[in-house]
């Protein structure tokens, strides 16, 4: 109940308080403006990490007792900070910045050192002064590597959030209240930026994000492998999970440096930039770069269930794939292939489109309405205090999805997603509703799943229709949209290898809520009159059924 406490609190204070501090940034001219290497076309605010910095700061101070204990932590990221803010205000010289991230790192390591009783690399153990130089590297490498990879928008928010909740599921495993903490409230921040942050972005994480986020990086894989293997810090495991940014910060470094260029100085010849040069679009190159972090996760994972040997081998080959993605790309021609795509759509007849897909949709809402229904439920697991935190919650969400509505007049589709993943995750835990008690619970369970899989083939078949109907120009998925894919696909993952009961109800949930959001989208994509009252109606499940239950507990 704690842990929900923080993300639901993290999760709406950063999503209340960013449109505030956008506005602040603009007006302070703390912006990124467009021009030479940047791929954005109008002027965005910068620096919108201090956002997530300050709401877990706040988290911490509210739920951590001894603040004797993390002291050294507070001074080394509010350096990290404090260099970021002045970088993303007035710029700051690449040396003066490595200086501090230096300092920054040594405070970092002095915290470190009384809870490691050695250091290992590739299974060697790193005598002194060699373990504290490699691990001195390791900090600022992934600190650098983190503000190098935050190149489009959402990138390195996604990847954060991607990793935050691998380490979340690997403190769980091992109840390490601490890191459970601090991951559970940056990942409710993330996912409330991400609203922001995802492609077409409205406010980057600035060099004061980038900072943080890989001090975070660094502090929770650290104290994550000396958990798992006997106090002993193998950098392995760090060096696996970060694998993705660090591999890029090398390859980038190197290729400077031979080219006797200043290697801090910023180029194009990032594996982002790579993939979104060859025709690619910017939230697809987003996707693409997920999904290999998910591979890396994978292997981060078997390395630390003691497939050590495996893991490294399949880490090199990910590797050197990594780095041969842009011969790779040139050979297959990208660009080309999608132009023919293209022009083969063009040629495709489009009569009688309309009028099949609006009886796809039809259909579908039919499925929907009858889902909702038998996933009604009218007793549950949850107590009293639950079901009370979660209206509350709900109250919030519908509170804040109204009043920036009042501005934009546009409900963001995070709020529909989240709506329908609290619905399904309550009746998950739930008794089937009164309207089919005279049925078995099997029977339920049953026509509940098969009307998903009609549901689930009626909605491919409208995305298909979709397509040709908009001959391709048109994109359903946005960048964020793409990163809960990702992170579904992560859930399951963790569940099947960690094997969590209640990440199991989740893993299932977030799909289920996923199908009903491909389904919003379609039919309000389609007809933009719909988009209201599908809204309405995702609010209006799961305060229904919080409502219901909460009623027949107090009888």
């Amino acid at each position: 109940m704690t842990y929900l406490l923080v993300f639901v609190a993290s999760f709406i204070t950063t999503i209340f308080l960013t449109p505030y501090f956008i506005s602040i940034l603009k007006k302070a001219s703390i912006v990124d403006v467009p021009g030479g290497r940047k791929l954005h076309s109008q002027t965005i605010p910068r620096m919108g990490g201090l956002v997530i910095f300050l709401v877990v700061l706040t988290i911490l101070n509210a739920f951590v007792q001894d603040f004797d204990t993390i002291k050294l932590l507070l001074v080394s990221s509010t350096i990290l900070v404090l260099v970021g803010i002045i970088d993303d205000v007035i710029g700051l010289d690449s040396f003066v910045k490595f200086v501090f991230q230096n300092i920054a790192a040594v405070v970092l390591i002095i915290y470190l050192e009384n809870k490691f009783t050695a250091v290992e690399l590739l299974g060697i153990t790193l005598v002194e002064p060699l373990n504290y130089l490699f691990l001195l590297l390791f900090i600022v490498g992934t600190i650098n590597s983190i503000n190098l990879l935050d190149g489009l928008d959402g990138l390195a928010s996604g990847f954060a959030l991607l990793i935050f909740s691998i380490i979340l599921a690997l403190a769980i495993h091992k109840n390490d209240t601490f890191i459970i903490l601090i991951t559970t409230s940056l990942i409710g921040s993330l996912v409330g930026f991400l609203r922001f942050n995802a492609f077409p972005a409205s406010i980057f994480l600035g060099d004061t994000g980038a900072y943080i986020l890989g001090f975070f990086f660094v502090l929770t894989t650290s104290l994550t492998s000396i958990d798992y293997n006997n106090k002993v810090l193998d950098l392995t495991f760090p060096i696996i999970l970060l694998g993705l940014p660090l591999i890029d910060t090398v390859k980038v470094f190197v290729v400077r440096i031979i080219n006797k260029h200043n290697p801090f100085e910023a180029d194009t010849s990032h594996q982002h930039y790579i993939l979104y040069k060859n025709n690619i679009k910017h939230e697809v190159t987003v996707f693409l770069i997920e999904i290999f972090t998910l591979i890396f996760i994978l292997l981060a994972i078997f390395y630390l269930q003691g497939l050590k040997v495996p893991s490294l081998i399949l880490f090199f080959l990910f590797t050197i794939l990594l780095l041969m993605i842009e011969p790779f790309l040139k050979t297959i021609n990208v660009s080309a292939k999608v132009i023919g795509i293209l022009n083969r759509l063009k040629e495709m007849r489009i009569k009688h489109l309309k009028g099949t897909l609006k009886l796809l949709i039809l259909l579908s809402s039919l499925l929907v309405v009858a889902i909702s229904v038998l996933s009604f439920s009218f007793k549950s697991s949850l107590n009293m205090q639950e079901l009370i935190f979660l209206v509350i919650t709900m109250g919030l969400l519908l509170f804040l999805a109204f009043l920036q509505f009042q501005k934009t007049k546009q409900i963001a589709h995070l709020y529909i997603f989240l709506n329908f993943v609290i619905f399904f995750i309550v009746s998950k835990l739930s008794l089937p509703s009164l309207l089919v008690t005279s049925m078995k619970f099997s029977d339920v369970i049953s026509i509940h799943d098969i009307s998903f899989y009609f549901l689930v083939v009626l909605i491919v078949i409208s995305l298909l229709y979709r397509w040709n109907y908009f001959r391709g120009k048109k994109i359903l998925f946005t960048g964020i949209d793409l990163t809960m894919i990702v992170f579904i696909l992560l859930t399951f993952i963790i569940n099947k290898i960690l094997q969590f009961d209640f990440n199991y109800y989740l893993s299932i949930s977030l799909l289920e809520a996923f199908i009903f959001f491909i389904w919003f989208k379609v039919v309000s994509d389609l007809n933009r009159k719909y988009e209201l009252y599908l809204a309405f109606y995702s609010f209006i499940l799961p305060i229904a059924l919080l409502l219901t239950l909460l009623i027949l507990r107090l009888t």
